[in-house]
């Protein structure tokens, strides 16, 4: 159908936008323009939505149901006007779509004049309430209302072209997945098995970046056993090849040689298993007696608490860790102090910024890592947050990490840490990550704490609680706000690779 245009005059009353759908936007004027599913590859500057989004969206099986856009400015609210407030506590406009019944679910992708992005879940039906597609019945999604003001060269445009007002993406996909199954508890285990199955695979410079690579043999065991070996241990969402990519060629041919070709890497499932049950996957796979007794390891974000469980603690979690002696692990962006976005209260707003970053930033292996997070967004939609162990195990109120960081004596492992503060210097960044909507939020989870977007900047190497922490500040290397340096960007920079080319020398 053609586009519905609307005006939207501040007050508190509901705003009809065509088959169905609905707006309330109380201190909102301006207009409301309502538009059909596009096609994948078409009016993408005009959305903001970039190639890599839209090829995750379409591998995770979601498409897009309606697009309704705002240009919008603020108005006196209306005295009589109830204020709408999100789970958030935010000023809060409402949508409402139709109610598509029991075989399909709906969320909502937000975008704000800047770019930044934000998943809105529906509320939840009440208890015991079943699915129907009768007439009239409908999703409800309260949507942050506040206006990016202009910045001070009267400009709203974001890094992304086009993007001058907010927009409002109604996205559905199926409760059942045609591959994985019904959306519940064990779905993340699922998805992971079919997606991001667990391996551990040779990583040398000429295969790195590949994610084709057969699995170690027990001969290949038998070698890495042989002499001092490294690892690599990616982080949430991602795999061995995309998470260490953007190291160089001629990094990755140095550590090929320093370690005579045994280089090693382990995929694991980071939403679905905390890093304990990772570590005994991969003790598992090791051949009867044999023992690594000579191991770096390089590790990112998650990955690092994968590092943890194998060096320092492993009475705590009941896994045989003594048939690999960790020697030195290089920390990077790992929280080791915990992260409050793996709270459940603010786990979607990790979601959002990490969408947010690789929409803006996208890499070689983006729309993998996207689509890895659009699933973890279907289950937190479904509440089966008991389906997300891995992303609970950075949340440092959590049992996991309680015990990681109850090490009371210090081993023989060496700990190195590389960190970060973002803060850019670029405009059309800081209204990305920084400023406005997304940042009052952030700021409120990290209380104002220096952070890399994901992890605070002194919880990868101050005290923990752990014997192991702090780690020394002569194997401390922190990127300064000036840097640019993000949770996503750390192993592409020429400074990280210097400092992991020394700290295993």
């Amino acid at each position: 159908m053609p586009d519905v245009q609307r005006p939207l005059d501040g007050t508190n009353r509901t705003v009809e936008i065509g088959l169905g759908y609905s707006l309330r936007a109380p201190g909102l004027k301006g207009i409301a323009t309502a538009r059909d599913p596009r096609q994948p590859g078409t009016r993408a500057a005009e959305a903001g939505v970039t190639e890599v989004l839209d090829a995750a969206l379409r591998d995770a099986n979601v498409s897009e149901a309606r697009t309704v856009e705002l240009a919008v400015s603020a108005a006196p609210m209306p005295p009589a006007a109830a204020p709408l407030r999100d789970s958030r506590g935010s000023d809060a406009l409402e949508l409402q779509t139709p109610d598509l019944g029991p075989d399909r679910e709906q969320v909502v992708m937000a975008m704000n004049e800047a770019g930044a992005i934000q998943w809105i879940l529906p509320e939840r039906r009440a208890a015991g309430a079943i699915p129907t597609t009768r007439a009239g019945a409908t999703r409800r999604f309260l949507i942050p209302r506040e206006i990016v003001e202009p910045r001070p060269d009267g400009s709203t445009r974001g890094l992304l072209t086009g993007i001058r007002r907010k927009l409002l993406k109604v996205l559905i996909y199926p409760v059942t997945d045609p591959v994985v199954g019904a959306i519940g508890d064990l779905f993340a285990e699922e998805w992971e098995k079919r997606k991001r199955p667990y391996g551990v695979r040779w990583f040398g410079p000429q295969d790195y970046r590949s994610p084709e690579a057969p699995p170690l043999t027990p001969r290949d065991w038998e070698k890495l056993a042989e002499g001092r070996s490294l690892l690599f241990v990616h982080g949430t969402f991602s795999t061995a090849h995309g998470a260490f990519s953007a190291l160089s060629e001629t990094t990755m041919h140095t550590l090929w040689d320093r370690y005579e070709g045994r280089v090693f890497a382990f995929n694991h499932f980071t939403m679905s298993h905390a890093p304990d049950r990772n570590v005994g996957w991969l003790i598992r796979q090791m051949p009867e007696g044999l023992r690594l007794r000579d191991v770096d390891i390089v590790c990112h974000s998650r990955g690092g608490l994968v590092a943890r469980t194998l060096a320092e603690n492993p009475k705590a979690f009941g896994v045989e860790t003594e048939r690999i002696d960790v020697r030195r692990v290089v920390f990077v962006a790992v929280p080791n102090a915990g992260t409050l976005l793996a709270d459940p209260k603010h786990m979607v707003q990790m979601i959002d910024r990490l969408t947010t970053v690789l929409n803006v930033l996208p890499t070689t292996f983006t729309t993998e890592l996207l689509e890895a997070i659009i699933t973890a967004v279907k289950v937190l939609g479904h509440g089966a947050l008991q389906a997300l162990d891995g992303l609970a195990s950075m949340n440092p109120k959590g049992n996991f990490m309680e015990k990681l960081n109850a090490t009371g004596e210090k081993g023989a492992t060496d700990y190195f840490a590389i960190t970060a503060d973002y803060e850019p210097t670029d405009p059309a960044l800081k209204w990305i990550s920084k400023l406005r909507v997304a940042d009052k939020v952030i700021d409120r989870v990290f209380d104002g704490a220096a952070n890399d977007l994901v992890v605070p900047t002194l919880g990868v190497f101050d005290n923990n609680g752990s014997a192991y922490f702090p780690i020394g500040a002569s194997t401390v290397m922190q990127f300064s706000k000036t840097q640019n340096i993000i949770h996503t960007t750390f192993f592409g920079d020429r400074v990280t690779q210097t400092a992991i080319l020394n700290w295993l020398a």
